[in-house]
């Protein structure tokens, strides 16, 4: 019995974490493939920096879908101490990191964002740790990863094609991205 419940454990978290990715990957892919558009639409004034910090920090799109499904998971299972600790540690280790950088090198503001990232990545990392210690549980990269991001690429070019067509053509911003976010999904 008990085996036959951890199973289905498992297949509930498989589901979780597919429709996480389903979700988080195209829609890094898009923010990715549409940030200098996105970040002119909200601040007119920006002299393109707004779009390259989203195009880097896409990345915690995904890994945050990660650690939503595994902090719930493990709070479920009564680990609710585990996701805190996780975020106490990556915390730490986010302040030193920006800290190092800020010190040991020249990137700016993007400093925040790698931060950012390493932050979302420790806690990645922990909670799959924790996860695969209290339950057995192996995360199904291939089956939850790959077809979305094999099915986000041709969307992401789809994008950045049509947003280029578009603005060449008509000069604006808002009415090249519209049709180029709408044909995107569609792909």
């Amino acid at each position: 019995m008990q085996w036959e419940i951890l199973l289905w454990v498992k297949e509930k978290i498989n589901k979780a974490t597919w429709l996480s990715m389903f979700i988080s990957i195209p829609c890094s892919v898009g923010l990715f493939a549409l940030a200098g558009p996105i970040t002119r639409l909200l601040f007119s004034t920006t002299d393109g920096t707004a779009g390259y910090l989203m195009m880097l920090g896409v990345i915690t799109v995904i890994m945050n879908g990660m650690s939503n499904i595994s902090n719930g998971v493990l709070q479920s299972i009564g680990k609710a101490n585990l996701p805190m600790l996780h975020a106490a540690i990556a915390l730490i280790v986010d302040i030193i990191t920006v800290t190092v950088l800020m010190f040991a090198t020249d990137f700016g503001i993007y400093n925040v964002v790698i931060a950012m990232i390493v932050y979302a990545l420790v806690m990645c990392v922990l909670n799959h740790r924790a996860m695969k210690r209290e339950l057995g549980y192996k995360n199904p990269w291939r089956d939850a990863y790959l077809p979305p991001l094999l099915a986000s690429i041709p969307m992401g070019m789809v994008a950045f094609i049509v947003y280029r067509m578009l603005y060449a053509v008509l000069k604006s911003n808002f009415l090249a991205l519209i049709p180029a976010i709408v044909l995107a999904a569609g792909v």
